[in-house]
């Protein structure tokens, strides 16, 4: 629509015709073609992965237990919309070479006058046989006030059950407030966009949980997000869900992860984040985000928890880079390298974003494990 509305209003201010009618048909089959091969596949691929995720053995198994197995199986349609995207784009460079070409054969009229047929008179009773939507269409006022009485039902509904959340959740005594740091690290985890590959809602189907909480097969209660600003629910799943993901790797799984996805998943289509590996994490704003938190949402953190958020955060911080140089050491000696080559200009590896990342990911999923075999503490 939009470039139908460029092609019939640029020759009328330029006073000419289309430089060519040609191009602009094939815009027209470049840009169909774009959408078919865009959408289609995009259908194939949902439905293909789909029901890959709902296999099981006879043995109750999942058959694609490893998520990079429906991930590789539907890379040919990632192509396929790859190749949409080309040709939808190669018809918008035509247009533009078009409208540019025209523009430069016109002559560009302003200010021209023009005038229309003056609107006749209508009453605003009624008339026989017509419609009562098309009647009310033509009386602004009465128009007006039903919309708004609409909205504002409509407004009432979505809002006032809200306001009322606290009442309507059950609260989890084992779910608490993210540490200083693992606000921190949700901060970067938006900021990348890692929520619009992963989703962290898992639901209640048997595969679901099976996959994304084998061992305790639990789907996501309401309790969890409780203390989440914004929630990260999502629906796209290129990634896997990660509401279960603390604990399930080593910190030092999660550092390679970032820094090279197909070092520790072979195939993966994550892209990298090295720069998450040499950013100094900024923490001026940390303090003011804890008590943010507990002012305006209620979040239950002390005084002495908020006036110390920098200590908490700190001895945080020591102890995964702590396992991380257990884990793997050749990390630690890369960073002992960089710190004699760098100098006074080193950043120690505590103070770096990648490590505020890594204690959210180890954090997501893990008060629920606490309630899996008792039943949940309600406060």
């Amino acid at each position: 629509m939009a470039f139908g509305v460029i092609y019939y209003l640029v020759p009328v201010m330029w006073r000419t015709k289309i430089w060519s009618p040609k191009l602009a048909n094939w815009h027209f089959w470049l840009g169909t073609l774009g959408i078919i091969f865009y959408a289609v596949p995009m259908y194939i691929a949902g439905f293909t992965q789909g029901l890959m995720w709902k296999q099981f053995n006879p043995d109750g198994t999942l058959v694609y237990k490893n998520w990079l197995d429906t991930v590789t199986a539907i890379l040919p349609y990632f192509k396929m919309r790859f190749l949409g995207g080309l040709f939808y784009l190669g018809g918008a460079v035509l247009m533009v070479i078009n409208v540019y070409k025209t523009i430069k054969f016109g002559s560009f009229q302003k200010d021209v006058p023009t005038e229309a047929a003056a609107l006749a008179k209508v009453g605003t009773s009624r008339r026989q046989g017509e419609g009562w939507h098309v009647w009310l269409e033509r009386t602004p006022h009465l128009l007006s006030i039903f919309a708004f009485v609409a909205i504002a039902i409509g407004g009432l509904v979505e809002i006032v059950p809200t306001l009322t959340i606290k009442s309507n959740v059950t609260q989890l005594s084992s779910v608490k407030p993210y540490s200083p740091l693992e606000l921190e690290g949700r901060d970067l985890y938006v900021r990348e966009g890692c929520n619009s590959c992963h989703s962290q809602m898992i639901r209640p189907f048997r595969d679901e949980v099976m996959r994304f909480d084998g061992k305790n097969g639990q789907y996501s209660k309401a309790g969890e997000f409780i203390y989440d600003r914004p929630f990260l629910w999502g629906s796209k799943r290129t990634g896997p869900d990660l509401q279960r993901e603390g604990q399930k790797n080593p910190d030092s799984w999660h550092f390679k992860h970032m820094y090279n996805p197909r070092i520790t998943s072979a195939g993966s289509i994550m892209p990298r984040f090295p720069w998450l590996i040499t950013n100094k994490l900024d923490r001026t704003q940390m303090t003011a985000k804890v008590r943010l938190m507990k002012n305006t949402f209620d979040v239950p953190y002390t005084k002495a928890e908020i006036d110390s958020a920098d200590q908490w955060a700190d001895n945080q911080s020591k102890a995964i880079v702590k396992r991380i140089y257990s884990e793997a050491t050749d990390l630690k000696d890369q960073m002992e390298k960089e710190r004699s080559s760098k100098g006074n200009a080193f950043v120690p590896l505590e103070d770096r974003e990648i490590i505020a990342l890594i204690a959210y990911l180890q954090r997501l999923g893990t008060d629920i494990r606490t309630t899996a075999v008792k039943t949940a503490s309600i406060k």
